[in-house]
């Protein structure tokens, strides 16, 4: 049902322009000013900026796809030289510091689903890479630098997560866009169609269209809303990759 979340929350939109509709024509006795094919450019320009918006947002949504997949490889890949190093060194930790970097991964998720502040998350990285420091003391030798140059990595991926967290795209084209979408709705409020039929049928799907394809946008525009208590929705990227990496780093302890 994840996918039909959106549609279901746009309906409401839908519902309340035909009954504006409905209420003019029936109620109010307002017939229209303007035939509905005169509305027909400004219905191409808002096709356009929705293709021109939609494509932005999905350029930064492709790429975070990737990185749950990237994170989840770097942090694995530094669990593995850990244990790779504690080989014929039993002055190294090597269960200490896996469980030190778990931790670390669970507060990366923590963090994912804005349970843990930014912060506190960073803290745990510089904790963790002072325990590296230590691990080198051990008589780990190249190992060491190789998991702080993979931990330089990390930091790197959870900056670009925050970044585009936090950024969005073009206010300036949300600002047209929006404008747009209530100009064609209050223009098919004074439209005048071929038959009631028309007019309903009409009225619904191109509000339903604007409506959720603006809040499409939206929510395309942060692939990392996710939330401590809702459910996840249907535009944010899957962290299968790092939970499942969780779930075989937690059994290795």
């Amino acid at each position: 049902m994840i996918k039909w979340k959106l549609m279901l929350t746009t309906l409401p939109y839908v519902f309340l322009a035909v009954a504006a509709k409905v209420g003019l024509k029936y109620v109010g006795h307002f017939e229209g000013v303007i035939d509905f094919s005169d509305v027909g450019l400004v219905l191409t320009g808002g096709v356009f900026l929705i293709g021109f918006m939609l494509a932005g947002t999905m350029a930064d949504y492709k790429e975070s796809e990737k990185v749950p997949g990237e994170i989840a490889c770097v942090l694995e890949t530094i669990e593995e030289t850990v244990a790779q190093a504690g080989v014929g060194r039993p002055a190294i930790e090597v269960e200490s510091l896996r469980a030190d970097l778990f931790d670390v991964t669970t507060g990366i998720h923590a963090w994912l689903y804005k349970k843990l502040t930014q912060d506190r998350l960073f803290q745990k990285l510089t904790e963790f890479s002072v325990r590296i420091h230590e691990f080198e003391k051990a008589g780990a030798g190249g190992y060491a630098s190789r998991v702080l140059s993979e931990i330089h990595v990390l930091r790197k991926l959870l900056t670009r997560v925050a970044v585009i967290s936090r950024t969005g795209f073009l206010a300036s084209g949300y600002a047209l866009l929006e404008t747009l979408t209530i100009a064609i709705v209050a223009l098919l409020m004074i439209a005048k169609f071929k038959s009631a039929l028309a007019e309903i049928i009409l009225v619904a799907f191109v509000t339903l269209i604007y409506s959720y394809m603006l809040r499409l946008i939206r929510d395309v525009d942060d692939p990392y809303e996710y939330s401590p208590t809702a459910a996840k929705g249907a535009a944010e990227v899957d962290l299968f990759p790092l939970e499942e990496y969780l779930a075989r780093a937690k059994t290795r302890l």
